[in-house]
C-alpha cells in the first residue's frame, strides 16, 4: 500500500459514457487493484445521462426498453461481466411458452419454419410444407447438400452475408429469411456485413463439414438429448435480459465507479497529444482543459472522426466511411383482448422485399417475464 501511494496516479480518460466506456471505466477500476501504482479513471459522456442507447423506463406496470432488450450469451463477454457485478441472480431467459417467432410474407404472418436455425433449416419436413419458400426456392436451397466448400485463397479471407448466402443456399433464402432474421439482430443490411465478424459459426460449418444443411442437422443430433429442444428463428435460448431491464447493467456499471470520476455534459470537443510531455490533452465543451496519461474512446465512428482529425487524418477518413443504420424503437401497449389474433410466439420480422417501414416487432411480455402488466 505504501508502494502504492508513493506514485503519482497514472491518469486515464474515458470519453463516452455509452456501455462500451463504461464496461472500460470499470475494467480499468478493476484490474487497478492488482497494480504497483494508482490509477485514476475519469469518464466523460455528453449527454446527461450514462448508457447511451441503452434505456429503460417503467410506468403504470410497463417496462419498457428505449433500446436493446438483452444481449446474446453466446458472445460470453457480457454475461461474464454482469457475473463479475453480481448480477447473475437478476439474469433472466426468453419465455418457455411459445418459443416460435414469425416472418411477413405477401403481407400475413407465417410461422418460421420448425428447426430452422437463422440461415438454413434443421428439420426437412416443417421447411418442405412451409409457405415462404416456393418450390424453386426449397430446391435451391436444398442444392446446398451437393455444392462443393469454397476454397480461401488467403488467411482471414472474407464475404458479406449476403454473398454468402445466395452462394450457399440461393436468392429466397437470403430475401424472404436470412435478410430480415439478420436485420432483426444487427439492425443493418446483409450485403454489407462481413460474414467473419457477424456469422463465423456459418463459415466454420462450410468449412468442416461442405454443406451448411448438413452440419445444422449434424448439429441437431447431437442436441437430441438435450432437455430443452431448440426453437425455431433467432437463438432464443441465447437471449438473456435482466429483471428490471437493462438499464440495470448500466446502473451497476456507474455505482461502481468511484465517486466523482463520472462527469455527465461533459463533450469532449478537442484531443491533443504533447510527445515532449507525454500526455493528453482534452478540451470540455465548457472549455476546460483536461490532463491524462492515456485516452480510451468509446465514441461512434463519426465522432472519433471529428477528435482525430488534426491527430491522424489517414484514420480519421475511413472512421467517416463507416455507415450507421438509423432506427426508431417504438413501444406500444395494449390489452390482450383486444387483439384479434393470438400472440403466440415472440414476435415477427419483416424482410426488406416486403417494402415496410418497420424492421421488426417484439410481443415483449411473451418473450421476457415481468414487462407487462398481467390483467
Amino acid at each position: 500500500m505504501k508502494e502504492r501511494q508513493s506514485h503519482p496516479p497514472f491518469r486515464v480518460a474515458v470519453v463516452g459514457g455509452g456501455i462500451s466506456g463504461l464496461a472500460t471505466a470499470h475494467r480499468l477500476v478493476e484490474q487497478s487493484r492488482h497494480l504497483q501504482f494508482p490509477v485514476e479513471v475519469s469518464l466523460f459522456e455528453a449527454a446527461s445521462r450514462l448508457g447511451g442507447v441503452i434505456d429503460t423506463v417503467q410506468r403504470e406496470g410497463f417496462l419498457l426498453e428505449g433500446g436493446p432488450d438483452s444481449f446474446i450469451s453466446e458472445k460470453p463477454w457480457a454475461l461474464a461481466l454482469c457475473e463479475r457485478l453480481g448480477l447473475g441472480p437478476h439474469l433472466i431467459g426468453t419465455g418457455e411458452a411459445h418459443r416460435r417467432s414469425f416472418i411477413v410474407h405477401r403481407g400475413k404472418l407465417h410461422p418460421v419454419p420448425d428447426g430452422f436455425y437463422l440461415l438454413a433449416p434443421t428439420r426437412i419436413w416443417p421447411f418442405v410444407r412451409s409457405p415462404i419458400f416456393s418450390w424453386l426456392g426449397k430446391l435451391r436451397l436444398a442444392a446446398d447438400l451437393v455444392l462443393p466448400r469454397q476454397r480461401h485463397t488467403a488467411p482471414n479471407q472474407d464475404e458479406s452475408l449476403a454473398s454468402f448466402v445466395r452462394r450457399r443456399l440461393g436468392r429466397q433464402a437470403l430475401e424472404r429469411m436470412a435478410q430480415p432474421m439478420v436485420g432483426g439482430i444487427y439492425t443493418s443490411d446483409p450485403e454489407k456485413l462481413s460474414l467473419r465478424a457477424t456469422m463465423p459459426r456459418f463459415l466454420e460449418m462450410e468449412q468442416q463439414h461442405r454443406s451448411l444443411v448438413l452440419a445444422l442437422w449434424r448439429q441437431r443430433q447431437k442436441m437430441q438429448h438435450s432437455p430443452k429442444s431448440q426453437p425455431s428463428g433467432p437463438r432464443y435460448g441465447l437471449f438473456v435480459s435482466l429483471d428490471q431491464g437493462m438499464k440495470v447493467l448500466v446502473d451497476t456499471l456507474e455505482t461502481g465507479l468511484p465517486a466523482g470520476s463520472v462527469h455527465l455534459n461533459s463533450a469532449v470537443v478537442q484531443l491533443e497529444f504533447e510527445p515532449g510531455r507525454r500526455c493528453w490533452r482534452l478540451r470540455l465543451r465548457n472549455g476546460t482543459w483536461v490532463e491524462v496519461n492515456a485516452v480510451c474512446l468509446a465514441l461512434a465512428s463519426h465522432q472519433l472522426a471529428r477528435l482525430l482529425e488534426n491527430l491522424d487524418s489517414a484514420l480519421a477518413e475511413k472512421l467517416k466511411s463507416i455507415r450507421y443504420a438509423s432506427t426508431i424503437t417504438v413501444n406500444l401497449a395494449y390489452r390482450c383482448q383486444d387483439i384479434p389474433r393470438p400472440l403466440d410466439g415472440f414476435g415477427f420480422v419483416v424482410p426488406a422485399i416486403e417494402k415496410r417501414q418497420i424492421l421488426a416487432c417484439t410481443f415483449c411480455h411473451v418473450k421476457f417475464a415481468g414487462r407487462a402488466p398481467q390483467h
